[in-house]
């Protein structure tokens, strides 16, 4: 599975992020959307591992 990293100045952004108010919201939609698909990811290999067989409900 390919792997993107990205790496910023949090300082930088923040400021981007305070003057620009479009850059800033679209930037934390970005990195909400990231970080939901790795918790749902997660989630996802947990019920794989640790849920009854055939259950046929979520936890």
């Amino acid at each position: 599975m390919p792997v993107r990293a990205h790496e910023f100045d949090a300082l930088r952004a923040r400021a981007l992020m305070e003057a620009d108010c479009g850059f800033g919201s679209t930037l934390g939609h970005w990195v909400g959307q990231v970080l939901a698909h790795r918790l749902q990811a997660a989630r996802f290999r947990l019920l794989d591992l640790h849920a009854h067989y055939g259950s046929g409900r979520y936890l």
